[in-house]
């Protein structure tokens, strides 16, 4: 009685890779992630003084929204005197809202540790500035500088505060 099975090789009954192929893919893996360790520690650097700018400029307004909605005199404040320890925005003892604190950033404040805007919406204490960076040399070329007018305009740039 004739066998109608086709036959088939042992070649092409194992499937899978082998052992040598699965070492290769893994080592090409390794390489490739080796490669994108270094930029990866900058992007979350500059991601975390870009967010960090971004919580100034929402707190700088919410303190301006605030005063004029309240018709009093609101004041953002600089957490344990340091802005790197994060802030809080708060209508006389009431607190409004808090922010931070932010790792692996400096911030540098050009009006000390407290910005109070009066109950038109603008800083009692003319215009301030907020430098933030990365504190790792990791994301050293992002700096960024919220600058709030004498009006209480807040924008935020790229560079260093001038």
């Amino acid at each position: 009685m004739p066998n109608n099975s086709p036959t088939l090789s042992a070649r092409q009954r194992a499937g899978g890779f082998t052992l040598i192929e699965l070492m290769v893919t893994v080592l090409v893996l390794v390489i490739l992630v080796t490669m994108a360790a270094p930029s990866m520690s900058q992007f979350i650097a500059s991601q975390r003084a870009r967010n960090a700018a971004a919580d100034l400029a929402s707190a700088v307004t919410l303190t301006r929204s605030e005063a004029v909605n309240r018709n009093a005199t609101i004041t953002m404040t600089a957490s344990a005197s340091s802005w790197t320890g994060g802030w809080t925005v708060a209508a006389g003892t009431t607190k409004v809202r808090g922010y931070g604190p932010y790792d692996g950033i400096a911030i540098t404040a050009s009006g000390g540790s407290s910005l109070t805007v009066g109950n038109d919406g603008r800083p009692t204490s003319g215009s301030q500035t907020f430098q933030v960076a990365p504190s790792s040399s990791a994301g050293a070329n992002t700096t960024l500088c919220v600058q709030v007018s004498g009006t209480g305009r807040v924008a935020t740039v790229n560079g260093a505060c001038t």
